[in-house]
C-alpha cells in the first residue's frame, strides 16, 4: 500500500526541512526535536489513513459510504494539538528556568557584595594531617595581614594522633599565635567542615577525646573582638596544609 501524502509530506519536512521559523518561534526545541515531533504526527495521521481505510473497506461490503477524508483531517487536526500542547509546556517549563536563573543570579549578585562588603582582616589558615589516622600527624597555621603579606607561620609534630585532632590543634596553634601578636579581628578558614561546624554549633561534639579540644578553640576564639570562622574547600588552604605536613616530614 502507498504511504498517505500528507504522511509522506510531513516525514520529508522532518527529515529535510531546516525549519527556521519553527526554531525561531520555539527557542529551546532543537531541530531533531522538531523533526521527532513532525514524525511523530506523520505516524498518527497514517495510523488514521490505515483505520479509516479498514472501516471503508468494511462499510464498502455493506453499502455504506464513508468520508475517508474527516479521519485524515481528525488526525491531523489532534496531531497539531498534540504539537501545540507540547510546545506550550515547553514555554511554560522555559519560563520557569527563566525565573530560576533571575533569582540564582541575583542571589549570586548580593553574596558577591557581600564579600566586597566584609572588611578586609588579618586572615589565619588552619589545617591539620594524619597519615593513617591514627597516624603521624602534624598541625600548621599561616597567618596573613590584610595587605596578603604572610606575617607568621606555625608547625608542630604531634606524634600518633587522628585527623580530627590534628586539625583542631592546628586551629589553637593559630589562635595562640594570633592572640599574641596582638590581634583583636580575625578570619579563621579550615578546611575542616567538623571542625567548623562544631564550633559553630551546627555539629555536636561527640567524640570525647575532642571535647577539651572544642572547649579550648572556643575559649580562644571569645579573646578576639571579631572572629569570623568559616569553612573553604582544600584546594584554598594549601599553605596551612604545607605547614602540617612539613611538621611530619621534620618532625617540628
Amino acid at each position: 500500500m502507498a504511504k498517505p501524502v500528507l504522511a509522506e509530506l510531513l516525514r520529508f519536512i522532518a527529515a529535510n526541512e531546516d525549519l527556521p521559523h519553527a526554531l525561531a518561534r520555539y527557542k529551546g526545541y532543537s531541530r531533531d526535536i522538531l523533526g521527532k515531533l513532525i514524525d511523530a504526527a506523520a505516524d498518527r495521521i497514517e495510523q488514521a489513513e490505515e483505520a479509516a481505510a479498514g472501516a471503508s473497506a468494511a462499510a464498502g461490503s455493506k453499502g455504506i459510504k464513508v468520508r475517508k477524508v474527516s479521519e485524515v483531517e481528525r488526525a491531523a487536526r489532534e496531531s497539531a494539538e498534540d504539537l501545540d500542547a507540547a510546545m506550550n509546556e515547553s514555554k511554560v517549563e522555559r519560563d520557569r528556568k527563566k525565573k530560576e536563573r533571575v533569582v540564582t543570579a541575583a542571589a549570586q549578585r548580593e553574596a558577591e557584595r557581600a564579600v566586597e562588603a566584609r572588611p578586609v582582616r588579618t586572615r589565619l589558615f588552619t589545617d591539620g594531617a594524619a597519615r593513617g589516622n591514627p597516624g603521624p600527624a602534624g598541625a600548621g597555621a599561616v597567618i596573613i595581614s590584610p595587605e596578603g603579606h604572610v606575617v607568621a607561620k606555625i608547625g608542630k609534630y604531634l606524634g600518633e594522633t587522628t585527623n580530627n585532632v590534628a586539625e583542631y590543634t592546628g586551629l589553637i596553634l593559630g589562635l595562640k599565635r594570633a592572640k599574641a601578636m596582638g590581634l583583636r579581628e580575625l578570619e579563621v578558614l579550615a578546611d575542616s567542615e567538623l571542625v567548623v561546624k562544631q564550633l559553630t554549633g551546627e555539629y555536636q561534639v561527640k567524640a570525647d577525646h575532642l571535647r577539651p579540644l572544642h572547649d579550648e578553640a572556643k575559649a580562644l576564639m571569645k579573646g578576639f573582638d571579631v572572629i569570623d570562622l568559616r569553612y573553604i574547600p582544600r584546594e584554598e588552604n594549601e599553605a596551612a596544609d604545607e605547614m602540617s605536613n612539613r611538621a611530619i616530614d621534620l618532625r617540628l
